[in-house]
Formats: C-alpha cells, sequence, structure tokens
C-alpha cells in the first residue's frame, strides 16, 4: 500500500495539471478579491443609497463563505481535474498494471482516492488560505467575535470533508465506469447536483427539516454566508458528509472488484 500511495504521489505531483491547480489556486482568490472591490465601488457609486447593503454582501467575509462551493470557483474545478488523474493511470494502463504486478483492487483503490483526497486537500487549503489573506486586507471582514471564529473552525473543517466526499466520487465514477468523457461528466454532475440542492434549500425556509438538510454534503457551509454555524450543525454536516463519502468509496471498490480491465 505504501509502494502504491508513494508512486501515485509522484505521478501526480510531476503532473502539469498539479502546477496549473496551484497557479489557480494561488491568483484566482486576488482576482475575485479585485473584482468584489470593483463591483462595491461601481454600485457605491452608482447608489449612494446602497452602500450600507453593499458593505454586508460584498466583503471578506462573503468571499470565504464561497471557498468551498460546489457549484462554482475552484470547487468545481477540483472534481475533475481529479477525476482526469485517476483516469490518466487507467488509460495509460498503470492500474491495468498494478493488477498484474499482483497489488489488491481494494489496495489501488485505497491508493487512488487518497492521493485525489490529498490532491484536493491540499489545493482547496492553499486556496482557503488566499481567499481569506486577500479578502481581509483588500474588502475587509468587519467585527469578528468568538462565535464568528468557532463558525469559521466549523466551515473549515467541514469544507475538507466536502473534498473527500468529492476525491470519493472522483475516485469511483472513473474505475466504475472505466470511461474518460463519461466519468468527468457524472463527477460534474454529481457535484452540482449537490452544491445546487444545498444553495435551493438554504433559500428557503428549512426550519422543518433543519436536521435532515444538514447531512447534505456542502449544505451546512453553503448557510455560513447568511447564519453562524454552531456545533449541532457542524456535527450533522460532518456525519452526512462521510456517510455520503463512505458510500461513493465502498460503491467505488466494489464495482471496481467486478470490472474486468483490459
Amino acid at each position: 500500500m505504501r509502494q502504491l500511495l508513494r508512486a501515485d504521489l509522484y505521478r501526480l505531483l510531476k503532473s502539469k495539471l498539479t502546477l496549473v491547480s496551484l497557479i489557480l489556486a494561488a491568483v484566482m482568490p486576488l482576482l475575485f478579491s479585485a473584482l468584489f472591490l470593483g463591483l462595491k465601488e461601481f454600485v457605491k457609486f452608482a447608489d449612494p443609497s446602497s452602500s450600507a447593503m453593499i458593505e454586508m454582501a460584498l466583503n471578506g467575509h462573503t468571499l470565504v463563505a464561497s471557498t468551498f462551493s460546489l457549484t462554482n470557483n475552484i470547487g468545481i474545478i477540483l472534481p475533475v481535474f481529479a477525476t482526469i488523474f485517476v483516469m490518466n493511470d487507467l488509460t495509460s494502463g498503470t492500474i491495468r498494471n498494478k493488477v498484474i504486478l499482483g497489488h489488491s483492487r481494494h489496495k489501488i483503490f485505497a491508493s487512488s482516492f487518497l492521493c485525489a483526497f490529498f490532491y484536493c486537500a491540499v489545493l482547496i487549503a492553499i486556496y482557503a488560505a488566499m481567499t481569506a489573506l486577500w479578502g481581509g486586507l483588500i474588502l475587509g471582514f468587519g467585527e469578528i467575535s468568538e462565535a464568528r471564529i468557532a463558525s469559521l473552525v466549523y466551515f473549515y473543517i467541514l469544507g475538507l470533508a466536502e473534498f473527500a466526499f468529492v476525491s470519493a466520487a472522483a475516485t469511483c465514477l472513473p474505475l466504475l465506469t472505466l470511461n474518460s468523457a463519461a466519468s468527468v461528466l457524472l463527477t460534474i454532475l454529481v457535484c452540482l447536483s449537490f452544491g445546487l440542492l444545498s444553495s435551493i434549500i438554504a433559500a428557503f425556509d428549512y426550519s422543518s427539516f433543519a436536521h435532515v438538510a444538514n447531512f447534505i454534503p456542502g449544505f451546512v457551509a453553503t448557510t455560513f454566508q447568511m447564519k453562524e454555524i454552531d456545533l449541532t450543525m457542524f456535527l450533522e454536516g460532518l456525519a452526512g458528509t462521510l456517510l455520503f463519502a463512505l458510500a461513493f468509496y465502498l460503491l467505488g471498490t466494489f464495482g471496481f472488484n467486478k470490472r474486468d480491465l483490459k
């Protein structure tokens, strides 16, 4: 297992997509911060009476709250790149060679998942840190309370768990379909579906089924812009996200064991 993971990580680090991802993770937060600032100044100039509302809507907190979104920014890029990494091992014959050399399919799948999660976790952590840096410097965060700090910690932990779910899907779908185009499209569809579902529910009064909604991957993080995340929301969100990640992991492992690698 250690040998498999070392080889997978080496290929990941040597990939040009990794370099592209690093550049995007470092540059995109600065661009979005500048865009937010420009938009804020334009709206304030066009309608001075809306200054207070714009300050609340376009600030560093708003930008940070979008960090782990599965429907925009780097959140829709990383699942695609992670899927491509896994699919490249299939199309190049690397995974077939691993099987021929006697590695169990369970370990091959586990190594691919851990590599995908390492990729997503590192890139999203860099993106989140740069977003907080530029968002704070350029736009400001306003008043920061103890509740806001605790909520921010919950938010970041949930965001990393969310990308464990993404990594499980990005590993499961290529190894189930054995098809590059289909796996990329399905991964995008899965991530967008959960992201859009979270956004739609958050836009309405969901108090009657809040505990159920919290279990949807990405939902609690989606509500961070509108309210603080408390311990109950955090635990429910973490449990739901990890359960969905486990479901994709088990489905992928089972399906991969049954597939015929040609």
